[in-house]
């Protein structure tokens, strides 16, 4: 009888703990799910601190209290684990609510509760973001991949915000970095995430809404077929281009182009895909008003050409080369296209297996000369008596091939010139003098006048010998360019009279061997390096050059002031290099 009185005493305790409807247990009646994390803010403008947060989303249809629920946070490795029971918070119906880690004063606009530093830093890396409820699970999300600098990781929108979805990383998206929120962190924090449109991560492209590996060319993947560094329908900075041919399916993406003078980087998020056989063309600008009306290119670049020098132009990704190419200066508005039967990365090797562009591009025959993204034609025969070999020419004399004797540095100086004859034309009588120290041959020198460009070539050996002033005119014939001595050249360019400009003589590999800058001109008289100074430095010093004076002349009692081809005058008050005659050169 005590027995059945115990126990039945037992049973009504037993009873007297069961569910009551006066609980304040917040977690009576929820279940995973009612609360989905929505969006994470790990990596924000600036100091991540007391500026991240965490966005979850309530499901049911009926308002949510938050009031002792708890927030986590843990590395991926199940380390590190920081919690934060929320002290108070209700979300409405089918609404997103923001979690902060604001450290001092007012939540911003966008925060509806913070957690201070309870969680510590949220991992931009790596991280798991858990809700929880007593001991049940309401959701959890982690990523693996590393955030993006200033924008939030966000659950695609596309479809309703549940706990399944966001289990799967792949649903999961950088916000589109044009929906700032404030400065320049982009995220939607209390609102409606958008649609995750493909974006590529490192070593990936887009392919038509695809996100794939990128297809990284090896050397000799492409070969550079064609390259314009010198445009006259455009400017260098938008007219420039290249054009490569795939030999092998591959990706332009993370390719670098690279010069003598600077490299570009070619990024993009889609994938830049050539196929085997086609071409595809690198530009500077995609506009056809400022580009001289290029096809559309397959990518862009920056860096920049060079145009009268000799040059050096290749690709590289990472540290392996893909393709290089050696070129001869360019010609204004033409191409230098590959010979198409050598359409390999060994024949493209040769500066000599290029030509220049014979035809035009623009479909109504203007334009510069070249062919963008297509085939190019047969480059037409050598000319007779061009040599295949630029470092060897034909001696004068013994008609024996032999090499070309480059002026070294030092060798070289401009001693005189003339802007404003009066005797003849500007363009008859301008000329330029320079003194060759040592033997040499002109093959391959340029004299230039600030950006255009005269480069001296022959078959046969342009020789000079020691101590000459050579001579550079404009016309050859002495009755119409004012009596001047047997040029060594003719002058492509003419000579500006006033404002400043820079003469300058270039070797075959674009060195510069003298320059001088002058500033203005006299009527019928040259200025001059005074006599017997003959170092490249000298003519450098405003006080060492003078205006021929009157009664020097040239080409008879009418002939304009100067010495072209002899030894020049003494500048007043200059004194001579120690040690270097001003007398006894050779005026030839």
């Amino acid at each position: 009888m005590r027995r059945v009185l115990l126990a039945t005493i037992a049973a009504g305790v037993w009873c007297g703990c069961g569910p009551s409807t006066n609980t304040t247990d917040p977690c009576v009646g929820r279940k995973a799910g009612d609360v989905v994390i929505t969006e994470v803010m790990a990596d924000p403008e600036g100091t991540d601190t007391g500026k991240e947060w965490i966005e979850i989303f309530n499901t049911l249809g009926t308002p949510l209290e938050l009031k002792g629920m708890v927030i986590q946070f843990k590395d991926t490795d199940g380390s590190g684990l920081k919690s934060h029971t929320i002290r108070s918070g209700s979300v409405p119906a089918r609404s997103s609510f923001t979690l902060g880690d604001i450290r001092s004063g007012p939540n911003p606009a966008w925060i509806n509760y913070s957690y201070a530093d309870s969680l510590g830093a949220l991992g931009n890396a790596r991280g798991v973001v858990t809700m929880r409820c007593g001991m049940i699970t309401l959701d959890e999300m982690s990523w693996t991949v590393a955030a993006k600098a200033n924008r939030s990781r966000m659950l695609d929108g596309a479809s309703d915000p549940n706990a399944e979805t966001n289990d799967s990383e792949a649903a999961w998206c950088d916000t589109p970095a044009g929906m700032v929120y404030f400065g320049a962190s982009a995220g939607t924090p209390g609102a409606a995430n958008p649609v995750c449109v493909p974006e590529a991560m490192t070593g990936t492209c887009v392919d038509n809404g695809t996100v794939r590996p990128i297809t990284a060319p090896q050397p000799g993947d492409l070969v550079i077929t064609e390259v314009l560094a010198n445009p006259a329908a455009a400017s260098d900075t938008t007219g420039e281009w290249i054009e490569l041919l795939a030999r092998a399916p591959v990706d332009l993406n993370d390719l670098t182009l690279y010069t003598s003078t600077g490299d570009s980087k070619i990024s993009s998020g889609d994938c830049l895909r050539v196929n085997s056989g086609e071409y595809a063309l690198l530009a500077r600008s995609a506009d056809t008003f400022v580009n001289g009306d290029l096809p559309t290119p397959t990518a862009l670049f920056s860096t920049s050409f060079a145009d009268t020098t000799n040059q050096r132009i290749g690709l590289a990704r990472g540290d392996a080369g893909i393709d290089e190419i050696a070129l001869y200066p360019s010609s204004s508005g033409r191409a230098w296209q590959l010979d198409p039967t050598k359409l390999d990365p060994g024949s493209n090797d040769s500066p000599d297996n290029f030509c220049k562009a014979q035809f035009r591009w623009g479909s109504d025959g203007g334009g510069d000369f070249g062919s963008p993204k297509v085939a190019n034609p047969d480059c037409p025969p050598p000319d007779s008596g061009t040599m295949t070999d630029p470092d060897e020419c034909i001696d004068p004399i013994s008609l024996a091939v032999r090499p070309v004797v480059r002026p070294n540095p030092g060798d070289v100086v401009i001693t005189e010139w003339l802007p404003d004859p009066n005797a003849v034309s500007d363009t008859n009588g301008e000329f330029i003098e320079v003194l060759f120290k040592a033997d040499a041959d002109l093959n391959g020198v340029a004299l230039s006048h600030d950006t255009s460009t005269t480069r001296l070539s022959s078959p046969n050996c342009l020789a000079v010998t020691a101590n000459t002033f050579a001579v550079f005119g404009r016309n050859t014939d002495p009755l119409q360019n004012g009596g001047l001595p047997a040029l060594s050249g003719v002058l492509s360019f003419g000579l500006t009279n006033s404002g400043g400009h820079t003469l300058a003589v270039t070797g075959y590999d674009g060195g510069v061997l003298d320059s001088v800058t002058y500033s203005g001109s006299s009527p019928g008289a040259s200025s001059q390096l005074s006599a017997g100074l003959t170092d490249p430095a000298d003519n450098d010093v405003p006080g060492n050059l003078c205006v021929t004076p009157a009664g020097v002349r040239y080409g008879g009692a009418m002939g304009d002031r100067g010495t072209p081809g002899l030894v020049n005058v003494p500048c007043s008050g200059v004194v001579p290099d120690a040690g270097e005659p001003d007398a006894g050169l050779d005026g030839g």
